[in-house]
């Protein structure tokens, strides 16, 4: 028990801040400048949301381990160290506000949820994309029977279907190549669809997952649409048969979701540096359809929407031969107003001890 207490009061010093803090910002430096190379998404899972960091053979701690540490700290503090009394509650509210910023964060990290939207000017839509995610969906008589996300390709499990589908292989980036010129050619093989003219083989990885063409090449059998068949990102139409007169669609592509409301995008703007084509801002004037509801907005590069729980980012934009598609990160946190409570905290908190040390000095003798 005295062995367990003294190693409680020994986090609890505040000192632990002050170790804690160069390896904290040293990772903050290294994930920062690894994006350029990795990518985003990589880089933050590998740097700021993994507990250990591997260097080699070397297991060096995450940011998960570290902000732990950090948090354990300022509660202990917070609990075995106040003073509490009055000339004392701007730091203990202070001290409140950084557990809370803690909070935040790590609500943050296990519920948030992200995804991005393409929108075309004067279209609307009520869907958006995860950005690494991938499904193989299954629809009997158009009703989703099967839905199998692509992290889990090695367990798939088939068995619920009435014919066999067998995965023949997979790659989390691919090259399509014609067929006649895959070394794997069978010319004894059934190939069916786009499998008639085209095949996909293994590539690097993009930085940028979003950005990978994923796909995998399989079998049906028992089905009465026997043969090789090929799925990837972007594929232009489901892969339809009829088996036992019911019909069937098999599709593949990113995850998403479906909002609650709808997106209608009026204009979008994209303001250039004068003399040049390089982009200085850029938004999107929107309208929210729910229900009868009608809510004209916009969304610029430093001014997110929310609405309904979602907030909606002016992330990028794409040109096409028809005009402007607007890019819009998605995100679903309920953690959100939590770093807004705690920075109003810690700024009371700050604000009254300067106030108690001003009278404190006033009335000293």
């Amino acid at each position: 028990m005295a062995r367990a207490l003294k190693i409680l009061n020994r986090l609890a010093e505040a000192d632990m801040v002050f170790w804690l803090m160069p390896p904290l910002m040293l990772l903050l430096v290294i994930g920062t400048v690894a994006q350029r190379s990795m990518g985003l998404w990589p880089a933050l899972d590998m740097f700021f949301g993994s507990f250990v960091i591997w260097a080699g053979f070397i297991p060096l701690p995450g940011a998960y381990i570290l902000l732990g540490i950090l948090s354990i700290n300022l509660a202990l503090k917070f609990l075995l160290q106040s003073q509490w009394k009055w000339q004392k509650s701007g730091i203990i509210l202070s001290h409140m506000g950084a557990l809370i910023l803690m909070f935040g964060g790590l609500v943050t990290a296990i519920d948030a949820d992200e995804h991005y939207m393409l929108i075309a000017e004067n279209t609307e839509t009520l869907y958006a994309y995860s950005y690494v995610e991938r499904d193989f969906t299954i629809y009997e008589d158009k009703q989703l029977i099967l839905n199998l996300p692509y992290d889990k390709i090695k367990k798939w499990d088939f068995s619920a279907l009435p014919f066999e589908v067998k995965i023949k292989s997979w790659c989390d980036h691919c090259n399509i190549l014609k067929r006649f010129e895959a070394k794997n050619y069978n010319e004894s093989e059934t190939y069916q669809g786009m499998a008639m003219h085209m095949t996909l083989q293994s590539a690097p990885k993009e930085p940028q997952p979003e950005n990978n063409l994923t796909g995998f090449e399989f079998e049906i059998n028992n089905s009465g649409a026997e043969g090789h068949y090929i799925a990837f990102d972007g594929m232009p139409k489901p892969i339809e048969f009829t088996h036992d007169d019911k019909n069937y669609a098999l599709m593949f592509g990113k995850s998403q979701i479906r909002l609650p409301f709808t997106i209608f995008l009026k204009k979008f703007t994209k303001d250039n540096y004068e003399g040049t084509q390089m982009a200085r801002g850029y938004s999107s004037d929107i309208m929210i359809k729910d229900g009868d509801l009608e809510w004209p907005t916009r969304i610029e590069m430093n001014k997110p929407m929310r609405y309904k729980g979602y907030t909606f980012f002016q992330s990028s934009f794409e040109n096409d031969e028809k005009g402007s598609i607007s890019i819009l990160a998605v995100v679903k946190n309920k953690g959100w107003l939590l770093p807004y409570f705690g920075t109003f905290i810690i700024s009371i908190g700050l604000l009254l001890h300067l106030i108690i040390n001003i009278r404190s000095v006033r009335r000293t003798p």
